[in-house]
């Protein structure tokens, strides 16, 4: 193989290598992070979803969906070991449909069962 052509093939790998880092990311196909579904239940009467903007929320990072954290501010949710971490799995959670629950400590309404904060911990 003459060194043009090695040089060739390396330039059109780096580019397609890159390319489909970039359209994974993109698209959200990454496997590192992913809410499992849309909360299936319907919000239980008499009570309101938490507000992303209430002042115990965005303190913790707060989001009714997990996917979609500030990973910025909270790279430790990109590890694989936290691919599971959703409100429906914390210990402050109480279910109260299969969708929505009621958390221990952003108690301003309910909470998406697949949200997150930084106040996770696993439940035992």
């Amino acid at each position: 193989m003459s060194k043009s052509s090695r040089k060739t093939f390396l330039t059109k790998s780096l580019y397609l290598v890159t390319s489909l880092i970039l359209i994974e990311r993109g698209l959200g196909f990454s496997s590192e992070v992913t809410a499992e579904n849309k909360p299936s239940g319907t919000i239980p009467e008499g009570l309101s979803p938490v507000s992303e903007s209430d002042p115990t929320a965005k303190a913790l990072g707060f989001h009714q969906d997990a996917k979609h954290t500030d990973f910025t501010l909270y790279p430790e949710r990109k590890e694989p070991t936290a691919k599971n971490q959703f409100c429906k799995h914390c210990a402050q959670y109480t279910k109260l449909n299969d969708g929505w629950g009621k958390c221990n400590i952003i108690s301003a309404g309910v909470v998406s069962s697949i949200g997150w904060c930084s106040a996770w911990s696993q439940k035992m």
